[in-house]
């Protein structure tokens, strides 16, 4: 049977049908304790903006720049100057580097004993000779001690020049007397000196037993 316009539900009885039944829907749904919704955010305001902090607490400080002083352009196409080096100093030729004052001087020695004479001898006797030459003045200083001679000494002679096992005339003869020691000073000539400073000066101790020699020694550099 049709619907008459007096039976059909008006748009406000829907209305209400709809919310009743939206209302006893919501009524249904179980909120158990386990519905936890998350915390709402409110917007934080902006910090504002602080230098940080060091870990040692100290602030940093700014730094203040040195502001370039502006410098005027050559023109284009100008030769830009070369710096010059500053020139060498001179050099002065007065100056002389200095000089020991005991470069002149030359120290000897000679061990005295009956092996070095020629022919060798087997005298008992021993001794030492220590010598300082002075080459600016071919000055010769000596002094010279034995022991264990066969008796008295007779003579004592400077020989050269010769190398050790080699025998050559006397090339200058010791003043006497002789005692246990003896020092001696003596000017030598240019030829004199050269043999020497070539190690071909030896010293020859003669005695009534060895006329020939006794003991020997030949000198030597020491420094």
């Amino acid at each position: 049977m049709p619907m008459t316009t007096a039976s059909r539900p008006s748009r406000h009885a829907l209305a209400v049908l709809a919310a009743a039944c939206l209302a006893s829907a919501c009524a249904s749904v179980d909120l158990s304790k386990r519905y936890d919704p998350p915390p709402l955010r409110l917007p934080q305001p902006i910090p504002s903006q602080q230098p940080p902090i060091s870990p040692t607490g100290v602030q940093p400080q700014p730094i203040s720049g040195v502001q370039p002083v502006p410098q005027a352009l050559p023109p284009i196409g100008a030769v830009q100057p070369q710096p010059q080096s500053p020139p060498p100093a001179p050099v002065d030729s007065t100056v002389v580097a200095p000089v020991r004052p005991d470069t002149h001087l030359v120290t000897l020695t000679g061990q005295l004993d009956g092996m070095s004479v020629i022919p060798a001898t087997r005298s008992n006797g021993s001794g030492q000779l220590d010598a300082l030459y002075d080459s600016s003045t071919r000055t010769l200083r000596w002094k010279t001690s034995w022991t264990g001679l066969s008796g008295a000494i007779t003579a004592v002679q400077f020989h050269g020049p010769a190398d050790p096992g080699q025998s050559a005339p006397a090339s200058m003869i010791w003043p006497g007397p002789f005692g246990p020691r003896y020092e001696g000073r003596a000017t030598l000539t240019p030829q004199q000196a050269v043999d020497l400073m070539d190690g071909r000066w030896y010293v020859n101790v003669m005695t009534s037993a060895y006329p020939a020699g006794e003991v020997r020694a030949q000198l030597r550099i020491v420094r």
